[in-house]
């Protein structure tokens, strides 16, 4: 993973020779865990991604983003063989919910997964920047230990600071495999979680990371006697349900009544991506739960929805939900 460190300029501050240097920066008012929208020029088409802020604001001047390269990734790709100091990008923003500022506790449980660690970085290098007492577990899962981003900073703030504790979970390091190592190898599981955190029911979570990954930390979660309205979540790695999944024997079906038209929804997958997997053509703009075009009325069933603003309270209280955030818990029935 490589951090981009940028400084922020007007968007007058582009000159003719595409250079906003000499232009004083300006100080981006954000929230820890928020994201920007980049738009950028690839190949001569105009490309937009967003990503994560994962310095915190208690460092103003510059704003920086963390960036895996991924296999195929279209966009981190370019960004790691492309950017170059002095390059100018394109960015919109703050945006998002998912932070920490407007759900205030004294405990925290951040739980993570592959590039998912970027706005929960953000987040707790701005209680310890501000040296708050607040008591923090912070849970990161990655294939093995050399694959953990930020490890050596982490491990420097749970030493120098009481109220950090660190676990991480390597899923596929095998146990002769760094034998002094005396993490958890596997899977983030209830086991694991009560042990790590035996108070996580008294924890307000936030849980970042791949759709399968939040859907099977969630149900650990709840095992282990989590509490549903205090887990907070946000989907990193995006990808369309395979045909395997429309079998999923854990799949949750999903009826559209006008359309007599029925889904199956594999774990961690949304209800729309499950929708345009199957052909069932639906409304949708952003696909990040903040514009509201996707939004519905749900006859009956749960679902967890993990929107960006999309959505007022009172709409949810009537039924209401957005289709590209929400993932079903029980069977669903919904008007459209």
């Amino acid at each position: 993973m490589t951090t981009f460190t940028f400084r922020v300029l007007p968007h007058t501050a582009l000159d003719a020779a595409g250079s906003g240097s000499g232009t004083e920066s300006l100080t981006l008012v954000f929230q820890p865990g928020q994201f920007l929208a980049f738009t950028l020029q690839i190949d001569g088409r105009e490309v937009q991604r967003c990503y994560s802020i994962s310095s915190p604001p208690t460092r103003p001047g510059t704003i920086s983003i963390s960036v895996k390269r991924v296999v195929g990734g279209h966009v981190s790709n370019w960004l790691h063989d492309n950017m170059v100091p002095g390059m100018m990008v394109w960015a919109s923003g703050p945006m998002g919910r998912f932070s920490f500022h407007a759900r205030p506790a004294d405990k925290y449980l951040f739980i993570s997964a592959g590039s998912g660690i970027t706005p929960v970085i953000s987040m707790v290098r701005t209680i310890t920047d501000s040296e708050a007492p607040t008591d923090i577990v912070f849970v990161h899962s990655a294939p093995t230990v050399e694959d953990i981003p930020f490890r050596d900073e982490l491990e420097d703030l749970a030493q120098r600071y009481p109220n950090v504790n660190l676990a991480f979970a390597a899923t596929r390091m095998p146990v002769d495999e760094l034998p002094e190592w005396t993490g958890h190898r596997g899977r983030v599981d209830q086991q694991m979680l009560a042990r790590v955190c035996p108070d996580l029911g008294e924890r307000v979570v936030f849980l970042c990371g791949p759709g399968r990954f939040r859907s099977g930390v969630r149900s650990a979660l709840l095992a282990a006697g989590g509490d549903l309205s205090l887990i907070h979540e946000e989907s990193f790695g995006f990808s369309l349900p395979t045909a395997d999944d429309a079998t999923d024997p854990a799949g949750v079906v999903v009826d559209f009544t006008r359309r007599s038209r029925r889904i199956t929804v594999a774990p961690g997958t949304t209800i729309l991506a499950a929708a345009a997997a199957a052909g069932v053509t639906l409304p949708s703009t952003c696909g990040v739960g903040l514009c509201g075009s996707c939004k519905v009325t749900k006859l009956s069933g749960d679902v967890v929805m993990n929107h960006q603003g999309g959505i007022r309270n009172r709409e949810i209280t009537q039924g209401k939900i957005l289709l590209c955030c929400s993932e079903p818990l029980s069977p669903v029935e919904i008007d459209f």
